[in-house]
Parts: structure tokens; C-alpha cells; sequence
């Protein structure tokens, strides 16, 4: 198989979505410095709510000690983390293999979707311009890209097993839209997110719903990372210094709740290339809907809302 860089495996982790954002901004200082990609796979240990980079916080409706909010640095809108999703991290070195961002999420994507074939995954379809991965006609994977000067990183999540929309709903801002004659709406669209831990083939039927989700999980990162890297990666460890260097980044670059808040200080034409869809230095974006959602097509989206009989 064609390999296109020297990879390092960061393993599958679960922290705190605070810590996953500044792994992600860890990793992608690394590939610069190291020049290797690396691959990550992770989970949140407490529900994670993440804002896009240009959006206002005004998309949580509620605040509560049951999830934690953060802001990442790639474009898109508000989007949960939870024990119901698989999430991927990608960072690489600028070295001219990938000239456009769409070249690095395309290839990516691809890897993600043929995995989920060989897990016997069927009527999938990759929409690069939407940035999602579909089954069946409907959203179960969806990424974003920050395109730095000497480095780059594509972050996304893979929906296992069905979201608890009306949780989700209780927290945050879910999107409607008027189609024609008829109103859809994003927790319609999220209700019908298919089941992907009870549909691939490659699976213990003996396991009860938890011990599925997670073993789908498993094997699902492992194919993904044999996709993109074969068998030849560095196995690296997230060390106590390593979250410390991580946790720099927060300290130090992100200045706390101001880039919460605020997104204070923002990204500069010095670090970053592109941020899609996103203005550097804009006015921060309220209203918007739920990130699985916020590039579909209105004819797409009717079909993913459509309520089930």
C-alpha cells in the first residue's frame, strides 16, 4: 500500500475534551517539528460540548455539571462528544504532498469509508463538499480541517450508536429548516442516525449494547489506522509530559476562559493558511445549526430529517 508519511500512533485515550482540543494542537506543532503525521484516536471521560472556532456561545442554551464546554480551532459549528462516537485526530506536515486542504480531507475520508465497508457497512457515501461521511442517506461521520503554514490537522467524530437527542436538545441550539412546504429539523435528522454498532458484520452478537458500541469502536480504529499506515507506525504514549506540554498550549495560547468566551486572541495569517469557511479575525456566528449539518444540501437534509414511520 501506498504510504504518503512516516506515522506516529497516539493510541486510543480518553480525557477530558479540554485536554482531547489541546492533544489535537500538541499533535500538530508535533508534525511540524518532527515532520511525521501522526494518527489519534479518543473519547471524552464527561459529555464534551465543542463550539466551532468563529461561533458564539450562545449556542448552549443550558449549563450544567453533567458536560464540559470547549472551543476548537477548525471551523463548523456546536457538536457533542460523547460515549456514543468514535473520535479521529489526523495531523500532518506541510510537505507538499497535499497542495489544497480538499486533497488532505479527501484522502482521510477515503480511509475512514473503506474501513467502514470492510466492517460490512453498505450504501455509504462520502460527501467531500459537506465534509460528512453518510449511511443509508444520512450523516454518521463528520470532520474538519485547520490548514496551518507548516502543518495541518483534520478532526472529526464517527456517531457508533445513536445520539440522546433529547439531551442533546436540553443543551444546545438544534437548527430548522424551511424546505419547500414542509419544516425538517436537526433532531429529526439526528434521531435517524443509524445504529452502526448493531449493523456491521464483523461483531459479537453475545455482547450487550455497551460492550458492542465499544468494541465497534475497536476494531473500527484499528482498521482505520491500517488503511492509512499499513503496519509501519510509531507507537507513542500520551505521557504526564505530554499532557503538561499540551496543557501549555492551553495556558499560553488560548489564555483560558478569554478564548472560550471570546476566542481571544484569534488564529493570525502568520499561523494558519486557511481555517474553511471561517473568517480569522470576524465576528463571531450565533443561529447557527448542529455541525453534522451545517454544509448539507437543503434536498439532502429533507431526506435525513424525514421522520420514520
Amino acid at each position: 500500500m501506498e504510504r504518503l508519511f512516516d506515522y506516529e500512533f497516539w493510541g486510543y485515550g480518553t480525557s477530558s475534551i479540554k485536554q482531547n482540543m489541546a492533544m489535537d494542537e500538541y499533535l500538530l506543532a508535533r508534525a511540524e517539528k518532527k515532520k511525521k503525521a501522526t494518527i489519534r484516536f479518543w473519547n471524552v471521560k464527561k459529555d464534551g460540548v465543542v463550539l466551532g472556532y468563529a461561533e458564539s456561545g450562545s449556542a448552549i442554551k443550558e449549563k450544567d455539571k453533567t458536560f464540559d464546554i470547549a472551543r476548537r480551532i477548525t471551523g463548523g459549528s456546536h457538536v457533542e462528544f460523547d460515549e456514543n462516537c468514535l473520535a479521529y485526530s489526523f495531523t500532518i506536515p506541510r510537505d507538499a504532498k497535499f497542495m489544497h486542504f480538499d486533497e488532505m480531507r479527501n484522502y482521510f475520508a477515503s480511509k475512514i469509508e473503506e474501513s467502514l465497508v470492510e466492517l460490512g457497512i453498505e450504501a455509504i457515501k462520502t460527501d467531500n463538499k459537506a465534509s460528512t461521511i453518510n449511511v443509508d442517506k444520512k450523516v454518521v461521520a463528520s470532520h474538519a480541517i485547520f490548514w496551518g503554514i507548516k502543518s495541518a490537522l483534520m478532526h472529526g467524530l464517527v456517531v457508533i450508536d445513536p445520539y440522546d437527542v433529547d439531551k442533546i436538545a436540553r443543551r444546545m441550539l438544534l437548527g430548522k429548516r424551511k424546505i419547500g412546504k414542509n419544516l425538517y429539523t436537526e433532531y429529526e435528522a439526528l434521531k435517524q442516525i443509524p445504529a452502526l454498532s448493531g449493523i456491521v458484520k464483523e461483531k459479537d452478537e453475545y455482547l450487550n449494547k455497551v460492550l458492542r458500541r465499544e468494541y465497534v469502536k475497536k476494531i473500527l480504529s484499528k482498521k482505520i489506522l491500517k488503511k492509512i499506515a499499513g503496519s509501519v507506525y510509531e507507537k507513542k504514549k500520551t505521557t504526564l509530559a505530554v499532557s503538561g506540554e499540551a496543557q501549555k498550549i492551553l495556558g499560553t495560547r488560548h489564555l483560558g476562559e478569554s478564548w472560550l468566551e471570546e476566542r481571544t486572541p484569534p488564529y493570525t495569517e502568520k499561523e494558519v493558511e486557511t481555517i474553511p469557511g471561517e473568517e480569522l479575525n470576524g465576528d463571531l456566528k450565533s443561529g447557527l445549526g448542529y455541525c453534522l449539518y451545517i454544509q448539507v444540501p437543503d434536498k439532502d437534509f429533507a431526506k435525513m430529517a424525514e421522520p420514520s414511520d
